[in-house]
């Protein structure tokens, strides 16, 4: 199953807390990005699931990658990603 992504992001990249990042204008819906939030992020490469930690001002997004494959996440992903 073939699933949309939230965030485009390389999910090996790293900020300087060790959180992966992207930026908002890389969000398919930006009004979702929100702290808190449970997403699809990656690449035509790889996917994660993620929990979004922070959106700064400047519009950078932080994100923690949930352990597990996407599959095992899928259920925590809201309808808007399916």
């Amino acid at each position: 199953m073939h699933l949309e992504l939230d965030i485009t992001a390389d999910l090996n990249a790293q900020d300087d807390d060790g959180l992966g990042w992207s930026t908002i204008a890389d969000a398919a819906d930006p009004s979702r990005v929100v702290a808190g939030a449970i997403l699809l992020a990656g690449n035509e490469a790889a996917s994660a699931v993620v929990r979004v930690v922070a959106v700064d001002d400047d519009g950078q997004i932080h994100f923690s990658v949930l352990p597990g494959s996407v599959e095992k996440n899928r259920h925590l992903l809201g309808p808007a990603s399916a």
